[in-house]
């Protein structure tokens, strides 16, 4: 057994916060998912933005995983379970994603998920969850 580092969890939420920042500075310009689909830029807009999506999903699993559950349970307002399917359908069945889906949650999750993360990150360094990293895991 052994303790979790605080700046492990803190280092994947700051990588996790500058992948959704830079996914949505990215697809800002977005305004159908015609425009991922319909020229050779918008599908490899598409592909690389699903790829970041998958790549937060497996860090926060993560993040999920060294802490046995118990920091981002604290923080009900995400659908946690929802994150992690998404980053198992993108990994595992990619031909089975949906675009509409895709552009559904980086306009409309991406950023509540990011003020979230911003929030675990504050709470951290204010000492909030210290319990968390006392225990042995």
């Amino acid at each position: 057994m052994r303790s979790i580092s605080k700046s492990f969890i803190l280092e994947h939420l700051s990588f996790i916060s500058e992948k959704a920042e830079f996914t949505l500075e990215r697809t800002s310009c977005i305004e159908g998912v015609n425009d991922f689909l319909l020229t050779p830029s918008g599908v490899d807009l598409f592909d690389a933005t699903t790829m970041r999506l998958q790549v937060i999903g497996e860090m926060i699993k993560q993040i999920d995983v060294a802490t046995k559950g118990l920091l981002l349970k604290q923080y009900p307002e995400i659908p946690w379970r929802s994150v992690f399917g998404l980053r198992n359908l993108i990994s595992h069945e990619y031909a089975s994603v949906d675009p509409n889906e895709i552009l559904n949650i980086v306009k409309h999750n991406l950023s509540p998920l990011l003020a979230v993360l911003h929030r675990i990150a504050d709470d951290l360094n204010a000492g909030k969850h210290d319990a968390i990293f006392q225990e042995k895991v």
